[in-house]
């Protein structure tokens, strides 16, 4: 084998789902330094990975509904993969197009899980194990490297955290607090009258500003929770950050406050103090906030949970796991850790 390799990741998944896939692409440069990475993913993912040029040193831009639609999409991205004369390849997505990709990628040593449509097209099958954090599972697929000295979870975190190369300027004061009402799938939504309590509340009660985040979608929403009263101490930035922007925006807060949704795994890359609200999926799936100070809001129901990544409709009409979850719970341990 030559001394210096080439490996291929791909992780086409949510934006929670590739933040967390930069844990393992971590792990891989720490165990191969000199070795070429190169991450395959979405637009939005390849924001996410260009603020990592340290760890990964090519991102494809995978667009699989635009230019990479169809089977001449397939074969195109078939194509750049192969350019690249790869000596490992790790796929983390089990879709059935992922799969064939692979397949006809013409890279030796191919990996994925054994759950994966088509799994036969991988020389090596790991398990997808169930009741463990994300990045715990992805590390069953290191065993294919080489082996070099262990780092401690400090110089591992001091390699994420020190990554962001976009600073964001905003009109808001320092210290700020962020919260990110919105997610996909509805039911993952703790409801809007519930932010726009803890907010209200959170301005009364401490000396902090709040910033709003979210995607473009996510703006109308952030719009109608903001206390007119203390207009001049929160800002809403959904729509407007890019997500380079956001990593940065997260970085500077003092604490987080989100529903089981892609911040949190973001301001676990950058070890921002999280508050993760969590409805109708449960932190045992393997999606709970990694940073150091991290607090779950979450009810003991016998309905939850109903789903692993949510849902449109909560299917008892209550969604009672989200508002039994009261403001004033929130806001007694987002005010206990910010004393």
């Amino acid at each position: 084998m030559r001394e210096s390799q080439s490996h291929i990741i791909i992780q086409t998944g949510f934006i929670g789902d590739i933040a967390l896939t930069m844990f393992l692409l971590e792990e891989m440069k720490l165990i191969c330094p000199q070795d070429r990475i190169i991450f395959i993913t979405t637009p939005s993912g390849a924001e996410i990975a260009r603020a990592y040029p340290h760890i990964i040193d090519e991102v494809i831009v995978y667009d699989k509904r635009g230019k990479h639609s169809g089977w001449k999409g397939i074969r195109l991205m078939i194509a750049t993969m192969r350019s690249y004369s790869a000596d490992t390849l790790i796929s983390l997505h089990q879709s059935f197009r992922t799969s064939l990709i692979v397949a006809g990628s013409q890279v030796p040593i191919r990996s994925g899980y054994y759950s994966s449509a088509l799994s036969f097209v991988y020389t090596y099958r790991q398990p997808y194990t169930k009741g463990i954090h994300e990045v715990e599972r992805q590390k069953v697929f290191l065993s294919i490297y080489r082996k070099s000295e262990s780092t401690d979870s400090q110089k591992r975190r001091s390699l994420l955290a020190g990554s962001s190369k976009v600073r964001t300027h905003t009109e808001i004061s320092e210290p700020y607090i962020v919260i990110a009402p919105g997610s996909v799938w509805p039911t993952k939504r703790w409801p809007k009258h519930h932010f726009a309590k803890l907010i209200e509340s959170l301005l009364e009660s401490s000396p902090h500003s709040i910033a709003l985040i979210g995607s473009e979608s996510d703006a109308s929403l952030c719009d109608s929770i903001l206390p007119e009263q203390y207009a001049n101490r929160v800002i809403n930035l959904a729509g407007k950050l890019s997500l380079d922007e956001t990593i940065d925006m997260i970085s500077r807060a003092i604490l987080l406050i989100a529903n089981d949704s892609a911040p949190i795994h973001l301001a676990s890359l950058v070890n921002c103090p999280t508050i993760a609200i969590f409805g109708p999926t449960h932190p045992a799936f393997g999606f709970a906030p990694l940073s150091d100070v991290s607090f779950i809001m979450q009810k003991n129901l016998d309905c939850r949970p109903c789903s692993i990544h949510g849902q449109a409709q909560c299917p008892l009409n209550t969604h009672a796991c989200m508002e039994q979850t009261l403001p004033d719970e929130v806001l007694r341990v987002a005010l206990n850790y910010l004393s």
